[in-house]
C-alpha cells in the first residue's frame, strides 16, 4: 500500500486529545445521500454525460480525506468526522442513488464507497465517496480494503 503513513495523528476536540495512527489520506469528492436524492431529477443530465466526459464523479463536497485508526476525517468545503465507531455499514459498489450510468465507462474501473454511520440514537448519516479520483481510475478500492480491515 504506496499511500500508507505510519505516522501519530493528533486529534484535539474541546480539550480531549486523541492519538490515533494515520493509516491513509488523499483528497475526495463526496455528497451525503440526502444531497444525491435531492439533485436526482435534475441532475440526470449530469448523470448521463458523466459516461462520455471528463466531468468528477458525482460529488457536492471535495477536499482532502485521512483515514486514522479512530476514524475519517474530511476536510475541505465541508469538514466531516466519522469516528471508526460509528459506522453501521460500508459498501463499495453503485445503486441507486450513486447509478453504474453516471460514471465514465459504466464504472468499469472504480466504484464508490458508501458508508453509513450513527449520528445518534435515531439518526444515521450515509456518504458517497470517491478517494484520490485521477480522471479514469481512483484510490477507492485501496480505501475499502483498509477500512474493512480496521473494522474487523
Amino acid at each position: 500500500m504506496p499511500n500508507v503513513k505510519n505516522k501519530a495523528y493528533i486529534h484535539r476536540k474541546e480539550d480531549n486529545i486523541m492519538v490515533a495512527q494515520k493509516m491513509l489520506e488523499g483528497n475526495v469528492l463526496w455528497s451525503y445521500d440526502h444531497e444525491l436524492t435531492e439533485g436526482r431529477n435534475s441532475g440526470w443530465i449530469k448523470k448521463f454525460a458523466g459516461m462520455f466526459s471528463f466531468l468528477k464523479p458525482l460529488h457536492n463536497h471535495e477536499g482532502n480525506i485521512l483515514l486514522a485508526s479512530n476514524g475519517i476525517y474530511i476536510t475541505g468545503d465541508e469538514e466531516l468526522e466519522v469516528p471508526l465507531s460509528h459506522i453501521e455499514e460500508v459498501y463499495m459498489g453503485f445503486d441507486d442513488l450513486f447509478p453504474a450510468s453516471s460514471a465514465k465507462n459504466f464504472g468499469t474501473f472504480w466504484q464508490p464507497i458508501r458508508i453509513k454511520s450513527i449520528i445518534s440514537h435515531s439518526e444515521s448519516q450515509t456518504i458517497y465517496m470517491v478517494v484520490n479520483y485521477t480522471g479514469i481510475f481512483s484510490a477507492n478500492k485501496t480505501w475499502f480494503n483498509t477500512l474493512i480491515s480496521l473494522l474487523r
